[in-house]
């Protein structure tokens, strides 16, 4: 079962649209040379899968991006690109690691969390279930604030955008890596501009540890590596030159390796938003 979820959320071939280069002039495409900012105003939330942990709210969200010839920023990710083909391009990339933002609703990676990701194993279900009222995610050690850096590959098609790339803990927090590899349609109706897309991202055992395995005080084994596919939808409809119309529906599964963790209750993430956004420039 696990295994057709994977390949559905990185195959979803019945919707198709034209996608464009990063340096293309279309409408739809980012602008060279100039910044571009707009805020997104209307509710939402992104769930949070451990034991104690509130929901984060998503209730203002900017999107914040430049791209100039080599050198750009995009919600939180600082890159230098080259253009292999005008349809192929690498980057090297560098943002914060987004797992501290489940500890810490006012973490600076929850600002551009989200924008326009059979077995009970090493606990049995009576165990995992007393472990619940005695420990919490308020409970647990300081977790790290981490910085990735890595390379990204952005290959464009007439029909598909494939997004490939492999980040490293740089700042020597977690010392692990994590990958992803992304694949998005867009297609334009009458009601607006739709994206669906997908991701399958792996997370080595280093991450995991770091982030959700108990204190050394309980005794747990150690969490193995973890691999999370997701789906997402998006809706965009304009409204005028400056104001458009929003929503997403967001949907991350989480695998064993995470799940067996006394600090995780749920297997997913979810996240939905419907609001009104405006470009400021």
């Amino acid at each position: 079962m696990r295994l057709i979820l994977i390949l559905l959320s990185l195959f979803p071939i019945w919707a198709l649209a034209e996608q464009c280069p990063v340096n293309s002039s279309s409408d739809e495409c980012a602008e060279t040379g100039r910044w571009q900012f707009s805020l997104a105003i209307g509710a939402g939330h992104r769930s949070n899968p451990l034991l104690g942990g509130r929901n984060f709210p998503l209730y203002l969200m900017p999107d914040v991006s430049y791209y100039d010839k080599h050198l750009f920023f995009d919600n939180g990710t600082l890159g230098y690109s080259w253009s292999l083909s005008d349809d192929l391009h690498f980057s090297f990339i560098t943002r914060l690691n987004e797992e501290k933002g489940y500890f810490r609703r006012h973490h600076l990676s929850n600002v551009f969390t989200e924008q326009v990701s059979g077995n009970f194993a090493l606990m049995g279900p009576s165990q995992k279930s007393q472990q619940e009222f005695e420990l919490s995610v308020t409970d647990v050690a300081k977790r790290p604030t981490a910085v990735d850096a890595g390379w990204q590959l952005n290959w464009f098609t007439p029909m598909l955008q494939w997004k490939l790339n492999w980040l490293h803990d740089v700042s020597g927090q977690y010392h692990g890596q994590h990958a992803s590899i992304g694949v998005s349609h867009g297609w334009q109706n009458q009601i607006g501009h739709w994206q669906l897309s997908s991701a399958l991202t792996w997370k080595s055992s280093q991450l995991i540890n770091t982030y959700y395995a108990a204190d050394q005080n309980i005794q747990f084994d150690r969490l193995g590596h973890s691999w999370q596919p997701e789906l997402k939808l998006s809706w965009n409809y304009p409204l005028t030159n400056q104001w458009s119309m929003l929503a997403f529906y967001r949907y991350r599964w989480l695998d064993d390796a995470m799940t067996v963790s006394p600090l995780v209750t749920e297997n997913s993430v979810r996240s939905w938003f419907l609001g009104v956004s405006y470009r400021f420039f």
